[in-house]
This record gives C-alpha cells, structure tokens and sequence, in this order.
C-alpha cells in the first residue's frame, strides 16, 4: 500500500485512490470506516479537477488561437486590397469580427474558471464536515464556536474571490491529503495493520 499513499501525498491521482481502494478491501477494513468516506470524495474532486482542467486549458488554447488569428486577418486584408479605402474597412470588419470572436471565447474561459470554483467548494464542503468530526474527536472539550472559527478561518481562501484557482486547488488538495493520512491511519490501526 505504500507506493500508492506515497504518490497520493506527493501528485495525487484519482487511479492512485483506485489502487489504495482496492488495498483497503483486501486488507479487510471495515465498510462503516471514515476513510471510506475521504477517498470516495478526494476520488470525485481529482476526477471532477483534472477533466474542469483540461477542458479550461482546451479553452484558453482556442483563445490565445483566435488572437493570433486577428493578426492572420490583418495580413490578409493588407495583401488583398488595393486603395487604402479598401485597406481600411476591410481590417475594420476583419478586426470587429475576430475581436468578437475572441471575446467570446475570453468569456468561455471565465466560465471554465467559474465551474472549477464550483469543485473547490464542494471538496471544501466536504472538508468541513470531516474535518469538524477529526477536530471533535482529538479535542472535545474546545468549544463549538472556537472550533467553528478554526476551520471558518482555515477554508476562507477556498470562498474568498481574490484568491486564485491554483492556491484553491492546492488547498483543498493538501486537506484531503491529511485528512487521508488521518484515517488511513485510524483504519489500519482498527484493523490490525501498520501505516
């Protein structure tokens, strides 16, 4: 179980959490085990992460083709027309058109960015609860209200719209890769296994 854990804390994979199910079945822990829950879910936010981020790189690559192909319109224009007139009001309708393009496909990419934040909230949604129950459990006599402000503060990033995808992503990533450790641990530990 130790190369797919490894690689899981190092550059996560939904086929790692794949493995490291099937290792969990084999070493016979039980169904009702918290960690069932976090792999299940960090599966679904890896999974759901890397098709939102190859289509939104698919998307910016349209993007950054549609404005280079502006400068393809203007060349054309140049090398076609013959009075500057011409010359004039062909690059105007060429450039309006491509510009529109271009926009709108700008707005694509606003849009992938835009659902990407949709999955980082609901791996934090996720987070929370889990992360609540691990807080209880380690220190039960910290207050609820404390221990609400804790994670309130610790998960702010992922709600916060200044903060960049990236540094979302990377958050809710390295949550589940604790919270992954912490159970994983309990599990096997439940289980007679060493982690």
């Amino acid at each position: 179980m130790h190369p797919a854990v490894a690689r899981l804390l190092t550059a996560p994979a939904a086929e790692d959490l794949w493995r490291l199910r099937g290792d969990l079945l084999e070493k016979g822990v039980a169904r009702g085990a918290a960690v069932w829950g976090v792999v299940d879910a960090f599966q679904r936010y890896l999974d759901t992460l890397a098709t939102s981020t190859s289509s939104r790189d698919y998307s910016e690559l349209a993007s950054l083709l549609d404005i280079s192909a502006v400068g393809g319109v203007l060349l054309e224009n140049a090398l076609e027309t013959r009075t500057c007139q011409e010359l004039a009001e062909r690059v105007f309708t060429g450039a309006l058109s491509e510009g529109l393009m271009v926009l709108a496909t700008r707005q694509h990419v606003k849009a992938w960015e835009q659902e990407l934040c949709v999955v980082y909230r609901e791996g934090a949604w996720f987070l929370y609860q889990e992360l609540w129950a691990w807080a209880e459990e380690q220190n039960p006599s910290l207050p609820a209200a404390e221990r609400r402000k804790l994670l309130d503060g610790l998960l702010a990033p992922v709600l916060d719209p200044e903060v960049r995808g990236l540094a979302k992503a990377a958050l809710v990533g390295r949550l589940f890769q604790l919270l992954l450790v912490i159970r994983l641990a309990q599990a096997l530990a439940s289980s007679g296994e060493e982690g």
